[in-house]
């Protein structure tokens, strides 16, 4: 297994965060490439790089630089998109980084997308990002829903009730979605898809699709709201992938890299 924080410099202000920069490769390529990973799969990964072998299946974009936010403090309310988008500029000014472009995955693009009307940044390319919220976030409103579940789907609940506290900021920005007073439009690109239903063969993401829809009447990827309608009402830049494509799928490395390559080729 690759880690990410071999042979790189890294820039930690405080606990918001650190930045990992390969500064050999920084010569070679035409722009600095920042990846920042989403929520669940940044949580395996620190798992994984701290020493366990087991392969979570949540494998990070490879490139020569990454930004590593938290994901528990004894501070939680600090924890949100937009401190973590602040710390990161701050690093990216201290790296003496211009012209950076953001490649994300989910809650990674939060962060991105709060710190693109920066000078620093050029581009933010977000893989399947919660803009738009996903009510999973919230698993304490979800209980009021109850009734429109099956049993499997009160199952998945009851674990949400379990697993997330929403007393950490980017829970609730998970929950609410993105303020779009603090993104620069015109350096955005949303990528992903919906869940398609007739393919999907992962129960757990089925029964998350259905109970998203149950709840908002919106479609999703199994785990945030992807309505494509409604970023072009937004007036968010959006790329359809060639394939549907779930959420933690959309994690593999050649996956994001594939997009990158066809949005730098625009």
């Amino acid at each position: 297994m690759i880690n990410y924080k071999d042979n790189k410099i890294r820039y930690k202000t405080n606990e918001l965060g650190s930045l990992y920069i390969d500064e050999e490769k920084l010569a070679t390529q035409d722009q600095p490439i920042i990846y920042i990973g989403g929520q669940m799969e940044h949580r395996g990964h620190i798992i994984e790089q701290n020493g366990y072998t087991s392969d979570l299946n949540h494998n990070m974009y490879i490139g020569s630089w990454m930004y590593d936010y938290p994901t528990f403090s004894d501070h939680p309310n600090y924890f949100n998109a937009l401190n973590f988008s602040r710390n990161l500029l701050i690093m990216l000014q201290e790296a003496r980084l211009r012209d950076v472009i953001l490649v994300t995955n989910g809650f990674g693009g939060m962060i991105a997308a709060n710190a693109s009307k920066s000078d620093l940044v050029d581009k933010v390319i977000c893989v399947h990002p919660p803009f738009l919220g996903t009510p999973l976030a919230n698993p304490d409103e979800l209980e009021q829903y109850k009734h429109l579940f099956n049993l499997s789907q009160k199952f998945i609940l009851k674990f949400l009730k379990h697993f997330i506290s929403t007393r950490y900021g980017f829970q609730k920005d998970n929950y609410q979605g993105i303020d779009l007073r603090n993104v620069n439009l015109d350096k955005l690109i949303v990528a992903g898809s919906c869940l398609d239903e007739n393919s999907e063969k992962n129960k757990i993401l089925l029964e998350t699709y259905k109970m998203i829809r149950a709840v908002t009447g919106k479609r999703s990827d199994g785990v945030v709201v992807f309505e494509p309608e409604i970023y072009e009402k937004f007036g968010i830049n959006y790329l359809q992938t060639e394939h549907h494509t779930n959420h933690f799928d959309s994690t593999n490395p050649q996956y994001v890299e594939d997009i990158v390559k066809k949005v730098l080729k625009k």
